[in-house]
């Protein structure tokens, strides 16, 4: 899964420092979270990319046991801007769900009010109203 690390880096760079997220990540940063991601136990990716092969999306997550099932933690999800609305969101989640046949539970944290939320609304998700995130400074 690290064969595409630092494509995965450059392309999280660029696009979580554009609207809506406005962040700033340098790309060793991110290369190490990612990383991270990456090496987790039960961990899963995959990307998509361009016809000149360069990644234009990929999304990364865990399998997280749970009782006697399993949950998946979708962590990071990203399409470069440029190919945005063409459907590479879409299949990002359904090559993990292939990946995943017996998870029947997902779950994931964005952005209140962002065009991400819409597209996982429209995916299928819902907000957990029987949970809140917390956060601690």
């Amino acid at each position: 899964m690290l064969d595409h690390l630092d494509a995965y880096a450059r392309l999280y760079v660029d696009v979580f420092s554009r609207p809506p997220w406005n962040e700033t990540w340098h790309p060793a940063d991110a290369t190490q979270r990612l990383h991270d991601m990456l090496t987790t136990p039960r961990a899963h990716a995959t990307h998509t990319t361009g016809h000149d092969g360069a990644v234009t999306g990929f999304a990364i997550g865990h399998r997280e046991r749970y009782g006697a099932t399993d949950h998946f933690l979708l962590q990071e999800m990203c399409v470069h801007p440029a190919h945005q609305r063409r459907g590479l969101g879409a299949r990002l989640l359904t090559d993990l769900a292939q990946q995943l046949p017996d998870v029947t539970h997902w779950y994931l944290l964005t952005g209140r009010d962002t065009p991400a939320a819409a597209f996982y609304q429209a995916a299928g998700f819902r907000p957990a109203h029987t949970r809140t995130v917390l956060v601690r400074p």
